[in-house]
């Protein structure tokens, strides 16, 4: 741990430039997208489809609200959820995205890439909250106040029209079938009757027993026929007439209560201006990290090699000299 120590005291000033311009330009764009961000929503209140399909092809409007066939998402997902939901993935489709930026006069750019990275950046700024069972938000954070109110009207606008079409269409598939079944009861009325008309010719009163009930049984099967024709065609015309509140019934299931309104404060763009934020500190910290890192590793290495190539002194392998032999000074005599 020292010798980072040492390396951050060393490159103090290094370090505080790095820090200060990764630092800087953060704050700076998150300022930037702080005061460039305006909000616009809109508050919905939604149920479940007032017109549902019956089991046997008919389109009515039940008196009750329409629970969803599975019993597990009647019981986990609110009528909000799931408009919210299907609102969502609209959201995500480029097809969808593309007509809300014509109506909302936005231009597309040309180019394919260029326009699959426009319309990826509108959708990642439309949100759609939950608020309650019944209520849900729908917001879009744009540059120019004027453009978030006109994009949330156009998405809102448009999901009611492809809603309708969606209904038209069900209600289009169901009308043409039962056209098809009434042609085939008409052929079936008709070839029951002539057959009636054949025994009536071929057979005059009295009748015995067998001729009776065979006479019975032609009769109940044109009656059968031409009721089963009588049903179709009411149908029919009971399709026809729902065609036109196909409309009306939806403006019931999605009515916006709050209309997206145009605000000169900014608004909205506290979240990404935080992250942009927090992201320049963390890398910013980050690269000072790594900077002591390499410096550090950099100069013990050098230092190491400097050590190798250090030159070593001669003295460290001289030999001893010898020791000298010291005389013994002479003994004096004493006399």
């Amino acid at each position: 741990m020292r010798p980072y120590l040492d390396t951050a005291r060393s490159y103090v000033w290094i370090l505080v430039v790095v820090i200060g311009l990764t630092w800087g330009s953060g704050v700076a764009m998150a300022y930037l997208e702080y005061t460039t961000s305006f909000q616009a929503d809109a508050t919905v209140w939604t149920q479940r489809g007032l017109l549902r399909l019956q089991d046997d092809g008919r389109l009515v409007v039940s008196p009750e609200v329409a629970p969803p066939q599975d019993p597990s998402v009647a019981t986990l997902m609110t009528p909000a959820a799931e408009q919210a939901g299907a609102l969502g993935e609209m959201l995500q489709t480029r097809d969808f995205l593309r007509e809300v930026a014509s109506r909302a006069s936005l231009s597309v750019p040309a180019s394919p890439s260029d326009e699959r990275k426009f319309l990826d950046d509108m959708s990642k700024r439309f949100k759609v909250e939950v608020l309650g069972t019944n209520l849900l938000r729908v917001s879009y954070r744009a540059r120019d106040p004027r453009v978030g109110p006109a994009v949330v009207q156009a998405a809102l606008a448009l999901r009611k029209e492809r809603s309708v079409e969606a209904r038209l269409s069900a209600l289009e598939a169901a009308t043409g079938s039962y056209r098809s079944e009434l042609a085939l009861a008409q052929g079936q009325a008709a070839a029951a009757q002539a057959e009636l008309a054949v025994f009536d010719e071929a057979h005059r009163p009295p009748f015995d027993a067998v001729e009776l009930y065979e006479q019975g049984q032609l009769r109940a099967a044109v009656e059968d026929a031409k009721g089963r024709v009588t049903d179709l065609k009411a149908r029919i015309e009971r399709s026809s007439v729902m065609a036109g509140i196909v409309q009306t019934a939806d403006s019931l299931d999605f009515r916006v209560v709050d209309e997206p309104v145009e605000d000169a404060r900014p608004s909205g763009g506290t979240k990404p201006a935080a992250m942009i934020a927090g992201s320049a500190m963390a890398a910013g910290l980050a690269l000072a990290a790594l900077l002591v890192l390499g410096c550090t590793l950099l100069t013990s290495r050098v230092r190491a090699e400097a050590e190798t190539l250090r030159p070593v002194p001669a003295n460290l392998f001289a030999a001893p000299a010898p020791k000298s032999r010291e005389t013994a000074p002479p003994e004096r005599v004493m006399t």
